[in-house]
């Protein structure tokens, strides 16, 4: 009977299985999530392997480079051997060669460069590097996250999280790629107790509880940072200094003075010339002076040769029956 049973079992459908060990998965089951507002994510590819598993995060966009926007991550640390592959992932640091040897790869055609600025979001220091490609910018950042950073010791760190972003946009400028790195949100972990990869938590400040030291309930910001997704703080270049104006005080300028009055000559006079009585005096000059004397000759006068003379009337006379006194007589 038992004979029986057991060529029954062997005679019965058997699952099918594929060579391949790269599955598709829930977009919602990706390790590593981009921040709110960000770049969507499209699809993952997840692998297995002996000492942990890794993901390829697709990710919108493109910029239309020959690349696609991609996450890659790593979780290495203790799996279930039942469902592990047979190949292990690598659990040394990243070298610098290694990293030319990536932007090769991973941007063809596109000269990248790496950027020798210090950089950490919430989960600790990553680097990076830009470039571009016509009106598209390119991003890729590296980071690794390991609570015992020394891989050739015995004990080897348990818990590690290697990241990749690739990542590039058409009109974007090299701080708002750069954000996505700021606002990533790791969303998965190895159910282990020795799966440690962030290292020991941080001790609370020294300055709790001391005197000296005021706390406030919404810290300053300064103006040089910018807020980015999911809550993170990027900062911007700082901005040149600005040069106070110094104004000059206005020039109180004289008002333009008037012009002098032009005289217009005067009428030329008609009939004869009727000399001043003896004793008056015209001009500052005696009339019994030849030189006051007008129409004479041979003197020199106050007045221009040629210039109009106002003619001199003597006062009127006037008779003893209150008429004036004419050329007659009264």
């Amino acid at each position: 009977m038992s004979v029986l049973l057991i060529l029954s079992g062997c005679a019965g459908r058997g699952e099918i299985d594929r060579f391949s060990a790269v599955r598709d998965v829930s977009p919602r089951e990706a390790f590593v999530l981009p921040p709110a507002g960000g770049p969507s994510v499209v699809g993952v590819l997840e692998q297995r392997y002996s000492n942990g598993v890794e993901q390829e995060i697709v990710l919108s966009g493109g910029g239309g480079v020959t690349v696609q926007n991609a996450m890659r991550v790593q979780f290495i640390g203790p799996v279930d051997t039942s469902t592990s592959g047979r190949t292990p992932l690598s659990e040394r640091s990243l070298a610098v060669t290694n990293i030319s040897a990536e932007l090769r790869q991973e941007f063809p055609g596109v000269a990248m460069r790496r950027s020798a600025l210090y950089v950490q979001n919430r989960y600790g220091p990553f680097g990076y590097a830009s470039g571009r490609l016509g009106n598209t910018t390119c991003v890729y950042a590296w980071q690794r996250m390991s609570g015992t950073d020394h891989a050739t010791l015995l004990l080897r760190p348990r818990g590690i999280i290697n990241m990749r972003l690739r990542l590039c946009a058409a009109g974007a400028s090299e701080n708002e790629l750069l954000a996505t790195m700021y606002g990533l949100g790791i969303n998965a972990f190895l159910n282990h107790f020795s799966w440690v990869p962030y290292g020991a938590p941080p001790s609370p400040s020294p300055e709790l509880g001391e005197t000296g030291a005021p706390i406030y309930p919404e810290p300053p910001v300064s103006a040089g940072l910018v807020a980015a997704p999911a809550d993170v703080l990027v900062e911007d270049p700082p901005a040149p200094a600005v040069q106070p104006v110094r104004r000059r005080p206005p020039v109180r300028r004289a008002a333009p003075a008037a012009p002098a009055p032009v005289l217009q000559p005067l009428p030329a006079p008609i009939g004869p010339a009727v000399p001043p009585p003896p004793g008056a005096s015209v001009g500052g000059f005696s009339s019994t002076s030849p030189a006051a004397m007008p129409g004479q000759s041979g003197g020199t006068t106050p007045l221009e040769a040629g210039a109009a003379v106002r003619p001199v009337v003597p006062a009127p006379v006037v008779c003893a029956d209150g008429r004036l006194k004419g050329d007659a007589g009264c």
